[in-house]
């Protein structure tokens, strides 16, 4: 914790979501089993079973399970361990795509697979529409207000309203039909749902 990446980052200085949002998210998967993309500071608030943090690299280096929860870390595809530094990415390269797009690569991958049980994917990416279509493959909720995210700064925890944002669902396979009336019930009152 606290090593720099760039200049003003660090793992200290990082976003979560919202209390209303992981709620949600624990009412809708019965529990959080793992957040891929974490740290301690992080899981004090969202309170998965496990977590991984940068070091573990849960991108690449990690194998995923159960009901996973994924708000992807801003400009990164994964922690560099030769470096000890974040690899970064820019949606606006030619070359490099969205980490959000990168990251919600690997969760529908482990979803297809069965290396996850079901997921759910948080983004105040709304570029997303265009990174990667396939999230109209699942239920989406638009939410209606820009959620007050918690950030983490080496001064405490504050509350920061980000940008337009989406809650992506990734249902059981074996259940999608109740799974996914669930998610419609829970997230309705939050935004406008596409299903």
């Amino acid at each position: 914790m606290g090593k720099t990446f760039r200049p003003g980052y660090t793992e200290n200085n990082e976003l979560i979501t919202s209390p209303d949002l992981v709620a949600s998210a624990h009412a809708l998967m019965g529990g959080i089993d793992l957040d891929v993309a974490s740290s301690k500071i992080a899981n004090e608030h969202v309170q998965a079973t496990q977590f991984f943090c940068p070091s573990d690299d849960g991108l690449n280096a990690q194998q995923w399970h159960g009901n996973a929860y994924l708000f992807p870390p801003n400009g990164t595809y994964y922690w560099d361990k030769p470096n000890e530094r974040w690899k970064f990415t820019r949606g606006s390269s030619p070359t490099l795509k969205s980490s959000h797009a990168v990251w919600f690569k690997r969760m529908y991958n482990a979803w297809l697979t069965k290396e996850i049980k079901q997921g759910l994917y948080f983004t105040n990416c709304p570029d997303m529409i265009r990174y990667d279509p396939r999230i109209f493959s699942f239920p989406i909720c638009i939410l209606r207000t820009a959620p007050k995210l918690l950030k983490v700064t080496d001064t405490g925890v504050k509350e920061q309203r980000t940008c337009t944002s989406l809650v992506v669902y990734l249902p059981p396979v074996d259940n999608s039909g109740a799974a996914v009336e669930k998610f419609i019930d829970l997230y309705a009152e939050k935004g406008h749902i596409l299903s």
